[in-house]
């Protein structure tokens, strides 16, 4: 059986309607929280949060995507079974951070009892129902949208409403375990949700046997989303790491929304089709992958040529420097939306080697164009080879699609022609208007080496 465009078309609207409203949630609360806080709280956050989503994402199993594609699913051995893996590994995970977190306090020169504190917010996300992932193996893209939505909700809420009383670090962690404990109660409201103790060898076995590409996979995936956070906190100011970090918040976010339609969309569609061919497969995804990627570099093209604007208007004049560092990370992450809808679909068919590659190939040139590219130009430097490493990257997924019988490489370098098309028109638009370009403020920096 091929994809519904239909079924198609409503996950996509729902995913991009509840991003959208997510988006706009978490954009307001980082506005409000840029006046409640000074920029190298900022920093520190974004550098406790860097630690605990990477020792999660460092011990991924793939339950998430074992409960999305397994044939067992469904039953509710296979459920508890997933469910109790999942508050093991909470439990241990908190456990390794709370003892790091003295080494890395050292290193960083932030409060231990801040990333310990952080720590304790695995352990109750690690109770969440399996429920969310039944809604995404069924399909049932309103309610999932509308958790993810909820809880995104209460979360900016509490944020706020504790940085407002005390604008420190500590204000910010104790929201993020309130918000944890709204997530984990939803969850049990959800179809599906009961889940008990049990340890079923058969099906564990199954949940490792994939898992254990996840694991490689989400490993690499963090250094790459990572490596240039944790590598700049050492090198700049912690000031400048917290506009970096505004600059990069919304950066990621249509590369978020790519990952977020290729896991919620992409990935279980693939995944359910196990009747259809290659060929029937592509025919389904192509109508989707065109408006889709159309709409998304139209988007880009427009973050890049005015993103200084748009950080002058909303910002106030401490960010400043975000506009051209916006401009340049969203050069990058035109590569990164065009590897996650390839590397989902390759998830889909059950090949998750190639992702694991192309993540390889990418963490291979960051690390070794990062460096060097600070050293020779600054910070400037450091994200043309954050951009380079998104290239490299989506080399080995083109490869994996041609021999999966999946490629739209060609569709691939339409659309690439459309951002560098619309991007330069509207930068040669603005500077022929008297108004400059968004790129302008990296000139000087690159002649002197660099923030």
């Amino acid at each position: 059986m091929a994809i519904s465009h239909k079924k198609a078309m409503t996950g996509a609207i729902w995913t991009i309607a509840s991003f959208g409203a997510t988006t706009g949630i978490r954009f307001v609360s980082n506005v409000v929280l840029s006046r409640l806080i000074t920029p190298e709280i900022f920093g520190v956050a974004m550098v406790i949060t860097t630690f605990r989503s990477g020792i999660e994402l460092l011990t991924d199993v793939g339950i998430a995507q074992n409960m999305v594609r397994s044939r067992n699913a469904d039953e509710q051995s296979f459920q508890n079974s997933a469910w109790t893996l999942q508050f093991v590994r909470s439990l241990i995970l908190c456990s390794i951070l709370s003892i790091a977190a003295y080494p890395l306090a050292n290193l960083y020169e932030i409060p231990a009892t801040a990333i310990q504190l952080s720590a304790v917010t695995i352990i109750f996300l690690g109770l969440s129902s399996t429920s969310i992932f039944y809604l995404q193996r069924n399909l049932q893209f309103g309610r999932a949208n509308m958790f993810d939505l909820s809880c995104d909700f209460v979360t900016a809420v509490l944020i706020i409403l504790f940085a407002y009383m005390s604008p420190t670090i500590w204000s910010i962690l104790i929201s993020g375990l309130f918000a944890a404990v709204f997530r984990v109660g939803l969850s049990y409201l959800l179809p599906r949700a009961r889940n008990w103790f049990e340890w079923n060898r058969v099906h564990v076995r199954e949940i490792f046997s994939f898992g254990k590409w996840m694991f490689l996979s989400s490993l690499l995936s963090f250094l790459c989303m990572n490596f240039d956070k944790l590598y700049l906190a050492k090198t700049i100011p912690l000031a400048t790491v917290g506009i970096y970090a505004i600059a990069r918040t919304i950066a990621d976010l249509p590369a978020f929304l790519a990952g977020r339609l290729g896991y919620s969309l992409i990935f279980p569609m693939v995944s359910s089709q196990h009747a259809a061919t290659r060929t029937e497969i592509r025919s389904g995804l192509l109508a989707l992958r065109t408006k889709l990627l159309t709409l998304a570099a139209l988007g880009v093209a427009c973050g890049v040529a005015f993103s200084d604007v748009a950080v002058w208007i909303i910002y106030d004049p401490r960010y400043s420097d975000a506009g051209w560092i916006l401009a340049m990370l969203l050069i990058g992450t035109w590569g990164a939306i065009l590897s996650a809808f390839s590397e989902y679909t390759l998830l889909g068919l059950s090949k998750p080697v190639y992702g694991v590659v192309a993540n390889a190939l990418k963490l291979a040139g960051i690390l070794l164009l990062l460096p060097i590219g600070y050293q020779w130009m600054g910070l400037p430097g450091a994200l043309i080879g954050l951009a380079v490493g998104e290239v490299v990257r989506y080399f080995p997924l083109a490869i994996g699609s041609v021999r999966e019988k999946t490629s739209f490489l060609l569709h691939d370098l339409a659309m690439t022609a459309i951002v560098v098309a619309a991007t330069a028109g509207l930068m040669w638009g603005r500077s022929e208007a008297g108004y400059g370009t968004s790129l302008d403020a990296v000139l000087p920096l690159l002649s002197a080496g660099g923030v």
